[in-house]
């Protein structure tokens, strides 16, 4: 950016040197030209400032946001929270209405006869085979 306003400050001392009359039609045009100039190099670093001003800003809203996402999405965190064992009292059961897999913990199925499904919001009827043959068993409520 100083490059360019010294090579138009460069250029109104030519202007000056040379005695170009403001009052004739060339040194009239020139001089505009130089003084439009002047204006251009002006807003064009307000413009860089206003830039450099935004992408610091941009800068730090994005570390935030990394600091966040990291937070969030912790896998480490989200290893430990979830074993092995644990995958073991969840069962998976297909939606009849939407087609969605659903991950259902074993313990809240006693006593119920359907759960709800958390895509479509229908029901989704409980029926399972104990493979004792029979009507009613304790182990399939």
């Amino acid at each position: 950016m100083d490059s360019l306003k010294s090579k138009i400050s460069y250029l109104s001392g030519l202007i000056d040197g040379l005695g170009l009359e403001a009052e004739g039609k060339e040194g009239r045009i020139i001089t505009e030209i130089v003084g439009i100039l002047e204006q251009m190099a002006d807003e064009i670093e307000e413009v860089q400032d206003s830039q450099n001003d935004m992408q610091e800003h941009i800068d730090a809203l994005d570390e935030d946001l990394t600091s966040v996402e990291d937070d969030l999405y912790d896998e480490d965190d989200y290893d430990d929270d979830y074993d092995d064992e644990n995958i073991e009292d969840f069962i998976d059961m297909t939606c009849d209405n939407c087609g969605e897999t659903v991950y259902v913990d074993t313990a809240i199925l006693k006593g119920k006869d359907s759960i709800t499904c958390p895509n479509c919001h229908k029901d989704i009827p409980l029926h399972f085979n104990c493979g004792c043959d029979c009507d009613d068993c304790d182990d399939c409520e």
